[in-house]
């Protein structure tokens, strides 16, 4: 997780950069996509009927990618306080829409980037309307769920004068569909990486072997 640690510092600056302070309003399309395209490692496919190789992720892709696909986001419901929204991406053909219809999985590769199967098919972020941060808490390589109890802790320390631990934390929310205790154990032993034991950590990004 600590190899994320510059990707979630460039993301913080584009969860401002999508954030109005005046009407407390995100650009939660723009910065689902960021993250995504960010989280998936490079991969390289060879070209039918020639040696040569082109990458799925690169500048010219990004482009195209911010520019022609749109992704319908959905509510989740959950009891954090107002302040946060949670917003969720159904990996499916009503939810990831190409403006283009002549975007092929060569010069976009969106449905490459995705493993719909290990992941629940669900990508989650949190959103705090009052800083411009986003976090990842379901779908994503990274998670960012102990960032976002640290901020619980402080918000019910300031508003409710309580000096919560994790676990009561974790007792205390809920999102829906997302296995909060799960995520946190995994997030905080050493076997992150069992995916068999800790399925809630399972990423849509990238393939997973779990034999």
């Amino acid at each position: 997780m600590k190899k994320l640690f510059k990707i979630t510092m460039i993301l913080t600056f584009i969860s401002f950069k999508g954030f109005s302070q005046e009407n407390l309003n995100f650009d939660y399309e723009h910065i689902f996509k960021n993250w995504i395209y960010l989280e998936k490692p490079s991969e390289f496919e060879k070209k039918s009927n020639s040696l040569e190789t082109i990458t799925v992720k690169n500048d010219s892709i990004y482009r195209i990618f911010m520019a022609n696909v749109q992704l319908k986001l959905s509510d989740v419901s959950s009891n954090l306080p107002k302040k946060f929204i949670v917003k969720c991406l159904e990996l499916n053909e009503k939810s990831i829409i190409y403006t283009d219809k002549n975007l092929t999985a060569y010069n976009v590769g969106i449905h490459g980037f995705l493993y719909t199967s290990q992941c629940g098919g669900r990508m989650i972020l949190v959103f705090d309307s009052e800083t411009g941060m986003s976090y990842r808490v379901s779908g994503f390589i990274g998670n960012d769920l102990l960032s976002l109890i640290t901020n619980l802790k402080d918000y019910n320390y300031k508003e409710e004068n309580k000096d919560l631990k994790s676990k009561s934390i974790i007792k205390k929310y809920f999102i829906k569909d997302v296995d909060l205790l799960c995520i946190y154990k995994g997030l905080t032993c050493e076997d992150s990486d069992n995916y068999i034991k800790y399925p809630c950590l399972k990423s849509c990004l990238g393939y997973i072997i779990t034999e």
